[in-house]
């Protein structure tokens, strides 16, 4: 969920998801994903009923993810401190 809006979405228009459809980006914000962590940067898009978060990005921000069969478990890569689950 969004704890800010900025508004400023200038440098973006759609992004095009794997089947080639595109989804309309209505905002950029941040989100808190636990108590002591957020991200920032994040697209509202248009069309979407879930949340997406990626990997990657979440790498780049010193996150590691740990894929299991029904969850993934994301903690902070020195520490291990576990920061939340995705199913």
């Amino acid at each position: 969920m969004f704890t800010s809006l900025s508004g400023n979405v200038e440098n973006y228009d759609k992004i095009t998801f794997g089947d080639n459809s595109k989804g309309k980006v209505e905002d950029l914000g941040k989100i808190e994903i636990s108590s002591k962590y957020s991200i920032n940067n994040v697209l509202l898009v248009d069309s979407l009923n879930f949340n997406l978060l990626s990997v990657g990005q979440l790498c780049d921000l010193g996150f590691q993810c740990l894929f299991k069969p029904n969850e993934v478990i994301v903690s902070k890569i020195n520490g291990g401190e576990e920061v939340f689950k995705g199913f």
